[in-house]
């Protein structure tokens, strides 16, 4: 395939994701080779007593729910096609079909390209000319085609009918097996069967090193099992349906020595300290009704590393206080500002020469002369904390709340003064509280008229609270005006979700499915999608389609199923960990 039309595919299998059940996996990821930079490992789609517990695949399985179904898989046939003929009407007979290739196991990576070290140049520093011949792509799938045979070709064939120039067929033999090579203007991709598994890569060696795996034949001491940073991650890779693995190690080294925009990476990316990033990694996992994902980005976490993006967190977010029980949603980051600012500085710097100006500092002057204060004391008047809350029923984006952490009321006036000069359309005082409406513009009317859209901020001594109606803001205040430890107006459900993360964490999220009126919901999704889109025709016929799914579907569906969703990162020295479920 293509590459967009393998993403495509993969899309819907990631979407997906959710709704399969853990099994013994034939194709054991901890066996590829050391060179994998990454893979997903999928373990197929899981039956019986399983489906009918989890609440997620419940929903799923759902024939309220089958206008969503449709529309998804039909989606992402259309989008991993070309525009022309990707509009082919499919049944849903067909859909299902197609969706069936989930019950079976697949994985997809990338393994990197054994000739890295001559592309970066020999010894004398000039790199073969043999070595720089054509791009590397070591991308693969290898997925197990058990039963699934003559729907797996109907899918191939069908996405290269959508192909506007059709790609040049030939038969092939890698590594002693039967293949067919595909060639286009944009690559080669071969594709291939051996036994029950069905590849596809765009480098012979990777396809080799695919096959020799999956008959378990990779020597031992060459597995990735063996690498340091998969032995770290070793918990967050078993049990589940669905796993995934990043070696950061290798992802780094990949191209280094190449510019973009002029910059020079290697420079750029040693400033970054991201040897401090060892691995991603994380697994999806079934637990009754939950479906739940933990995932992790590991390394080295002191001081001057990547991870000073991530604050060390709190044991309550201050805008735990403005939670009551009308709130529907509720997610706080806690960022390390201070530490992200001091990341961007390296790395402006790492790109000019020893004593030059940099960009960084152009644009520290500039802010400074607009804002009357230098870039780091701006900084420092925010905490790091941001939260955002919704209590609408019908989840209407204009009553979405936003607060924003600060440590200074006056100094942060000023400089809202001055970021936003002309915009301050009306100020008032009511106690220590100071209300701003920010101007966002006109807008002309159909009739010819001009009309004004605001934003509505209040500034208190703690907190900046802000939304699109003035309402929302005066009502998250009312909410808030005790501490964070005295709210009980928060749900007891909320409260327990809480308990089962860390005490001290540097992101919180809650969102209640019970608290939505889904049938109004249901028709500002409709009203929403049905304007116009401005970005192009594809994006209209997404829009129309799921308008359409969205028309027959009884929302009812949802709270039948649904009830929390609830998620937490944290920060430890072994890396930013994060958790979450649905249920």
């Amino acid at each position: 395939m293509k590459r967009a039309k393998l993403n495509g595919f993969l899309t819907i299998l990631t979407l997906a994701a959710p709704f399969a059940a853990f099994a013994q996996s034939s194709l054991d990821p901890a066996q590829l080779p050391k060179s994998t930079v990454f893979y997903l490992a999928w373990h197929g789609t899981p039956s019986g007593e399983i489906r009918k517990s989890n609440s997620l695949l419940a929903l799923w399985d759902d024939p309220d729910f089958a206008p969503v179904r449709a529309a998804i898989v039909a989606e992402m046939m259309q989008s991993s096609a070309d525009s022309a003929k990707a509009k082919t009407n499919l049944t849903a007979d067909v859909l299902s079909q197609y969706a069936a290739l989930l019950d079976n196991e697949l994985v997809f990576g990338y393994l990197a390209n054994p000739h890295a070290a001559k592309i970066h140049g020999t010894a004398s520093g000039t790199p073969p000319q043999e070595a720089r011949q054509s791009p590397w792509n070591g991308m693969f799938l290898a997925y197990d085609h058990t039963g699934k045979e003559a729907t797996l070709a109907k899918l191939l064939l069908q996405v290269r009918m959508n192909e506007k120039e059709p790609p040049k067929i030939s038969p092939a033999t890698v590594a002693g097996m039967s293949a067919i090579k595909i060639e286009r203007k944009n690559g080669t991709t071969y594709w291939a069967d051996d036994g029950r598994y069905t590849f596809s890569a765009n480098e012979p060696t990777v396809l080799e090193q695919v096959s020799a795996w999956t008959k378990h034949a990779t020597p031992e001491a060459a597995r990735l099992s063996k690498t340091a940073v998969f032995r770290e991650a070793g918990e967050l890779l078993k049990g589940g349906v669905a796993e995934f693995f990043v070696n950061f190690a290798s992802v780094r080294d990949m191209d280094s020595d190449k510019s973009i925009g002029g910059f020079r990476l290697r420079p750029l990316l040693q400033s970054l300290r991201l040897e401090t990033v060892h691995s991603i990694a994380g697994h999806l996992a079934l637990e009754g009704a939950r479906t739940r994902m933990q995932s992790a980005i590991l390394g080295d976490t002191s001081p001057g590393s990547l991870f000073d993006i991530w604050d060390e967190g709190s044991a309550s977010p201050s805008s735990w206080q403005f939670i009551t029980a009308n709130t529907v949603s509720y997610q706080e980051w806690r960022l390390n500002l201070t530490g992200i600012y001091g990341l961007m500085k390296r790395a402006m710097q790492s790109t000019a020469g020893a004593g030059q100006p940099n960009t960084m500092d152009f644009m520290e002057t500039g802010i400074s002369t607009r804002l009357g204060m230098t870039l780091p004391a701006a900084i420092g008047l925010f905490s790091g904390e941001f939260a955002s809350l919704q209590s609408s029923a019908e989840l209407d984006s204009a009553r979405q709340v936003s607060v924003v952490a600060i440590r200074e009321k006056a100094a942060t006036l000023k400089l809202l003064h001055a970021g936003l000069a002309e915009r301050v359309a009306a100020e008032r005082s009511e106690g220590d509280t100071t209300f701003l409406r920010i101007s966002q513009g006109g807008m002309a009317s159909s009739a010819g008229t001009a009309s004004w859209k605001y934003y509505h901020l209040a500034v208190t001594p703690d907190v900046i609270v802000g939304s699109a109606r003035a309402e929302s803001v005066r009502e998250t205040l009312a909410a808030g005006k005790g501490t964070v430890a005295e709210n009980r107006l928060v749900p007891p459900a909320w409260q327990q979700a809480r308990t089962q993360f860390p005490k001290t964490i540097n992101g919180l999220g809650l969102f209640d499915f019970q608290k939505i009126d889904w049938a109004s919901a249901k028709e500002r999704w409709i009203a929403d999608s049905r304007k116009k889109s401005t970005s192009g025709e594809t994006q209209q016929a997404t829009a129309d389609t799921f308008a359409n799914a969205l028309q027959g579907l009884d929302p009812r569906v949802f709270p039948r199923h649904l009830h929390l969703a609830a998620n937490a990162s944290w920060k430890d020295a072994l890396g930013v960990h994060f958790d979450g479920w649905i249920e």
